[in-house]
């Protein structure tokens, strides 16, 4: 996106910005997250009813994520929460280990492997559907923020924002 402002006219470069980092553009986000670690995406405030995580690659295998997370301003309220009536939906499911990888867990405010989300296919996506329309100003990842595993970690991936769920944008 050009001309937003602070770029001076200049492409935002793709970036994975460390929680509290107060650079606010991000485009592309591409590079592993820290797996061990609430990973915290930082972008314009964006409106969006819609969120979703398109995994591209993975450090090996299909990738794991233990919970997405959704924020606003200066509120610590995660809106993608289940019990504040957000609900998960993603591309597929890793079958086999049904009792520790769920769509459901991508929401549940649980971390750690055993509440985690893996696709059964790559590219995968995981999404949020906001109770409401609402802005947003930054996304966190996590693996497996209970600090037992470093593999399966997102190498490369992409947030996104959707008013609809079917026009979708780029953070």
């Amino acid at each position: 996106a050009t001309g937003v402002p602070g770029t001076n006219g200049e492409r935002p470069r793709p970036a994975a910005i460390a929680a509290g980092s107060q650079d606010p553009l991000i485009v592309n986000v591409v590079g592993a997250i820290n797996p061990n670690a609430a990973n915290s995406f930082l972008f314009v405030p964006t409106e969006a009813k819609y969120v979703r995580v398109d995994v591209l690659e993975s450090s090996i295998g299909q990738p794991c994520i233990d919970e997405v997370e959704v924020f606003s301003g200066d509120s610590p309220k995660n809106f993608a929460l289940h019990s504040n009536g957000a609900k998960a939906t993603a591309s597929s499911l890793l079958k086999g280990f049904e009792e520790k990888h769920q769509i459901e867990f991508l929401n549940d405010g649980k971390y750690g492997n055993g509440h985690s989300w893996i696709p059964a296919k790559m590219p995968g996506w995981a999404q949020i559907e906001l109770p409401e329309a609402m802005t947003i100003d930054r996304v966190v990842l996590s693996r497996d923020r209970g600090g037992k595993l470093a593999r399966r970690v997102p190498v490369s991936f992409d947030i996104l924002v959707s008013g609809d769920g079917k026009e979708w944008s780029t953070v």
